[in-house]
């Protein structure tokens, strides 16, 4: 019995000290109003935000008055994921290690538990199942990423690995339990184990989308790939977050990268439906994109990754309808670094005919531009990209993290 004393006590002082790490786990919280503060960040249940910097002094503020909370530089991103991963109705697509299920024959409802990279199970119904990936990405079958755009209407397709390699059936889904599969094929009912499945799209019928939970929202970045949105519930040692889905998550806190927080007081501009006006330099209409170049998803300038914006080909003019609800526009402005090389454009920012801003001409390779300008409760905001020296020539004008913003 003594020589148990020593390693009981070694182990509460690993316990201590474990539990010590994670109360210092600290964040950079950036707010809507362009503040950067520093610390140990706890939400309380009510929304409460204390941000307690290093010498002890402790900032107040709303959730709502979040625009991001960073703890990179504590609790860095891993490696990609490649291994097995699942596509939520809601939009949602998360990596996973295993999967399983619990059928309930009264209500013949099934409920899946996936146990998610971060090692947290997550409890869904199989109708809020859009798709699952259970293979390597590399070993994904090739008529996956068709099926995902092209879903049948009322029937499922399931892969199935037959001597290594994937055989594609149309199918019906019709429970799991345990680690077994049911679907019915042309009217007979089947069984396969969830390890001999290397993938299923659900069809467009046979499930539906949550109803989204309104703002203020997180969307809390695991350093094991996950990007899980929904309403946060508290965080302190660990995030409580509720999705869409309904399912509550305990998340640890050593695990998460950053919180992004999408508020009523700010709103993207990439989120908004503007009225557009065109004119082609020669022949052709190049279209606008958001959140995205035509090379790809993501917005770049000076070697910069951006989540949120608009890119546009000279001459376009996008006009959106505020309603006279904000104060500031905000976006960091240039031309994306998979632009041409002879790209040449000037950029304009206009609220209810007044020019807020207008660039020189803007060229590959120049210095963003960031722009923080007033609104007065305008009503309509106009974006444009003229035509330089050039005309176009792979001008890819971004306003990168354009958003409007309520004081």
């Amino acid at each position: 019995m003594t020589r148990a004393v020593p390693c009981a006590a070694a182990w509460l002082a690993l316990l201590a000290a474990s539990l010590l790490a994670q109360e210092d786990i600290a964040g950079a919280v950036q707010t809507v109003d362009g503040r950067i503060l520093n610390g140990r960040v706890q939400v309380d249940a009510d929304g409460k935000v204390r941000v307690t910097a290093a010498g002890g002094t402790v900032t107040e503020l709303t959730f709502g008055d979040l625009l991001r909370i960073d703890q990179s530089t504590t609790v860095p991103a891993g490696a990609p994921w490649r291994g097995n991963e699942v596509w939520l109705r809601s939009g949602l697509r998360l990596p996973f290690s295993t999967l399983s299920g619990k059928f309930d024959p009264a209500l013949k409802t099934t409920t899946v538990t996936l146990q998610l990279a971060c090692g947290v199970p997550l409890d869904v119904s199989l109708t809020q199942l859009r798709a699952v990936r259970l293979c390597g990405e590399d070993k994904a079958p090739a008529a996956l990423s068709v099926d995902l755009q092209h879903p049948g209407e009322t029937s499922d397709f399931l892969f199935v690995d037959r001597d290594g390699k994937p055989q594609r059936f149309s199918v019906v889904i019709e429970s799991v339990a345990g680690t077994s599969m049911h679907f019915n094929l042309r009217g007979a009912g089947y069984d396969v184990d969830v390890s001999r499945v290397t993938a299923v799209v659900f069809g467009k019928s046979t499930g539906f989308p949550p109803d989204r939970q309104p703002k203020p929202r997180a969307a809390v970045h695991m350093a094991t790939g996950e990007r899980l949105e929904g309403r946060l519930l508290s965080l302190d040692s660990v995030c409580r977050l509720r999705l869409d889905e309904g399912a509550e998550l305990s998340l640890p806190r050593q695990q998460i990268v950053a919180i992004g927080v999408a508020s009523q007081k700010l709103t993207w501009v990439s989120e908004l439906k503007p009225a557009v006006q065109q004119v082609p330099a020669f022949d052709r209409t190049w279209p606008w994109t958001v959140d995205a170049t035509s090379f790809g998803p993501g917005l770049r300038l000076g070697g910069q990754e951006y989540e949120h914006g608009v890119c546009v080909v000279p001459r376009t003019t996008l006009t959106y309808d505020l309603g006279g609800r904000f104060d500031l526009f905000e976006a960091t402005l240039g031309i994306d670094d998979r632009g041409g090389p002879e790209a040449n454009a000037i950029f304009r920012v206009r609220a209810d005919g007044r020019t807020l801003f207008e660039s020189p001409a803007m060229t590959l390779g120049m210095a963003p531009v960031t722009v923080k300008l007033q609104l007065q409760k305008c009503k309509q905001l106009v974006l444009e990209a003229d035509f330089g020296k050039n005309y176009d020539l792979g001008d890819l004008c971004v306003f990168a993290n354009a958003r409007v913003v309520q004081l």
